[in-house]
């Protein structure tokens, strides 16, 4: 293999908590057994942590083709790969702050390197979302291309990268290029880490994101707000 994308389907990369899925009876509110409670958290963020930082330290150019919403979860996911490709429609927002949440995968430690500290601020707390067709205008401030007019972006990632990688010569100097660029940008731990099975805990970043994410997550506010999201998204159905 030479490269891997990460990408959506129906129009949509991802869009976060499934807030259909996460309908309860006052029966099973009574008991705490939300998706979001206290109870699930750790486990959950433990195995989103691991799975993005899978995605960083693979050994082949990781690209992801982002058609429509990437939003809260799936926000995080746009920063777990090397490259970002959207379409004209595609929108990315990290939502966790109006949620009453914060990253916990990863993401926001990915961002700041991403887009610095001030931006990454601006996107987490104020919602600042980034769209495909304004990426299209400014030259590409957060994604690494944009799709033509018409164009997907997996077909855009295709014709970009894809294609390009097929014709070199050699997938092990892909190989050899990857590791050393990683090694370069700080992301050499992780990868030690996640290739030798290690405990990421180990990470300062890594455990500060994780214990951010569990002092708010299942919280008063975190109910609240996904209460209210819910609320809004059964008012909108019943409308039409």
């Amino acid at each position: 293999a030479r490269a891997v994308i990460l990408t959506g389907s129906n129009g949509t990369f991802c869009s976060g908590l499934d807030l259909h899925d996460n309908e309860q009876s006052d029966a099973e509110k009574n008991h705490d057994s939300s998706t979001h409670s206290l109870k699930e958290g750790p486990n959950m963020i433990r195995h989103m942590t691991r799975v993005t930082n899978q995605l960083i330290s693979l050994p082949v150019l990781s690209i992801a083709a982002i058609d429509g919403y990437a939003v809260g979860g799936g926000a995080e996911l746009t920063t777990s790969t090397d490259l970002v490709v959207l379409s004209r429609d595609a929108k990315i927002q990290f939502v966790h702050a109006k949620r009453g949440a914060s990253t916990g995968w990863g993401g926001g430690r990915r961002l700041v390197k991403k887009v610095g500290r001030e931006k990454a601020l601006r996107m987490l707390l104020l919602q600042e979302s980034v769209y495909g067709e304004e990426e299209s205008l400014v030259g590409g401030r957060y994604a690494d291309a944009i799709a033509d007019e018409g164009e997907t972006a997996l077909e855009a990632t295709m014709r970009l990268f894809v294609n390009p990688l097929l014709e070199l010569p050699c997938s092990q100097s892909i190989r050899a290029i990857k590791k050393a660029v990683s090694a370069a940008d700080g992301d050499g731990e992780v990868i030690d880490a996640v290739n030798r099975e290690l405990n990421l805990d180990t990470n300062m970043a890594i455990q500060a994101e994780f214990e951010s994410f569990m002092s708010v997550w299942g919280g008063d506010s975190n109910r609240e707000q996904i209460q209210k999201a819910k609320e809004r998204l059964r008012d909108k159905d019943v409308a039409k």
